[in-house]
């Protein structure tokens, strides 16, 4: 006769109710510089939390140089499709639009951040928007070596366009994901709140890249010459308006 065997119950699914998404504040633990904080924003976003919550600190400012940093060298790396003007502003461009968009939320993400239950000051609360966008332009400069190899070898705006609002929203949501922890770390019980404005955030950062148009590819002025919204920017640009180098109509 066989031996009865008893089946192994499987593991219990995680709790959904369970808030895993809290920081652990903890001491910097060294002088605040540019290395110590980009490797605890990568290692450790909790030393980075509770260093925004002291007055004195650095920190935020070494994240919006970070962020500043990194958006630059991304948007540099945009102009090497065109050339020429692009160079220079291309990355004039993607900073300014991106801190433009920061300084428009901003109000905002404080008002849903105090309705969500997040019990933070307006210091703390900037503290948490930098960090995020200070991780999401890291990420864009790890994406700058597949940028510039299509951006040698394809005349193709419509699929650089492509390219590069993946890459965006890719690098946005591993932000807002730091985001959401943040605000599980200060408290946050309404994360409705946050969540909508996860989406108008990431709304008005592609109004904003079809308002200060082009990035990618040439026009015959700086600035478009034509208020237009990002999604009929899209459909007429995907529809055959501009040519595959990106001359025609991509800046009016």
């Amino acid at each position: 006769m066989n031996p009865e065997i008893t089946p192994t119950p499987p593991p219990p699914l995680p709790n959904p109710t369970h808030n895993s998404a809290k920081l652990e504040l903890q001491p910097l633990g060294a002088p605040a510089s540019f290395v110590v904080v980009i490797e605890a924003l990568l290692r450790h976003p909790g030393r980075i939390l509770n260093e925004c919550k002291q007055r004195s600190s650095k920190v935020p400012l070494i994240l919006l140089v970070a962020a500043v940093l990194g958006l630059a060298v991304f948007g540099a790396l945009l102009g090497t499709f065109s050339g020429g003007t692009q160079y220079w502003a291309s990355p004039v461009k993607v900073v300014g639009g991106v801190l433009a968009s920061l300084i428009i939320c901003l109000p905002s993400l404080y008002i849903f951040s105090a309705l969500g239950g997040i019990e933070a000051r307006l210091p703390q609360v900037v503290g948490m928007l930098l960090s995020m966008m200070a991780l999401t332009a890291l990420l864009l400069l790890g994406f700058t070596p597949v940028v510039w190899i299509f951006s040698q070898s394809t005349e193709s705006v419509g699929f650089m366009g492509f390219l590069v609002l993946a890459f965006w929203v890719i690098a946005l949501l591993f932000g807002f994901r730091l985001l959401v922890s943040a605000a599980g770390t200060f408290g946050m019980t309404g994360g409705l709140y946050l969540t909508i404005w996860m989406g108008i955030f990431l709304v008005v950062t592609l109004q904003m890249s079809t308002a200060l148009r082009p990035l990618i590819g040439t026009a015959t002025t700086l600035l478009p010459e034509k208020k237009m919204f990002f999604l009929e920017h899209w459909i007429q640009e995907t529809g055959g308006t501009a040519n595959s180098s990106g001359n025609a109509h991509y800046g009016r």
